[in-house]
């Protein structure tokens, strides 16, 4: 009786060990799939920490008074991006800015920031030049076709507009 109590608690022990140790398998392999999962966010190119967003989100109402002012002034941008680049990609952009009576208007200081929306980590930032009445030229790189968004500001001596367009680009051939 001793030598079959032996060989069943034996079997228990073994048993024991057994499901602790799939048990502790199965933490493993959860940890790795978080790991794994947490490294592949991290290194995502689509989603991009904005500067100063907590502060930005404190001074809402500052934002939003400032779109009403901009959506107040009536003005219309119109975007514009050369299909034909050069050899490294690089596009031309063309802004031309109106008042409300559809009026071109010159002299304005215009910043905007462009980014494939697949890659929000990294933004160009334009530079804008008059080139006539109210139509504004700059540059930037096309990396790749798909959504672009282009956001920014246009600043005269009668207010700021803010420039928000999303735009279907496609790559050079």
């Amino acid at each position: 009786m001793t030598e079959l109590t032996t060989t069943f608690e034996h079997r228990e022990k073994m048993a024991q060990l057994a499901w602790t140790g799939i048990i502790l398998g199965f933490f493993l392999i959860q940890a790795i799939i978080w790991t794994i999962a947490i490294s592949i966010t991290a290194n995502d190119q689509s989603h991009a920490v904005v500067a100063g967003y907590d502060e930005k989100a404190l001074k809402w109402d500052d934002e939003k008074a400032q779109q009403q002012s901009s959506n107040h002034l009536g003005w219309a941008t119109e975007l514009l991006v050369d299909p034909a680049g050069d050899i490294r990609g690089i596009h031309g952009v063309t802004i031309q800015l109106k008042d409300a009576k559809q009026i071109p208007l010159s002299g304005a200081t215009i910043e905007v920031e462009a980014f494939h929306c697949a890659k929000a980590s990294q933004p160009q930032k334009i530079k804008f030049d008059e080139i006539n009445d109210g139509t504004y030229a700059g540059f930037f790189q096309l990396q790749k076709a798909g959504k672009w968004q282009f956001t920014g500001t246009a600043k005269t001596a009668e207010g700021t507009y803010l420039i928000n367009e999303r735009h279907e680009l496609k790559a050079d051939k």
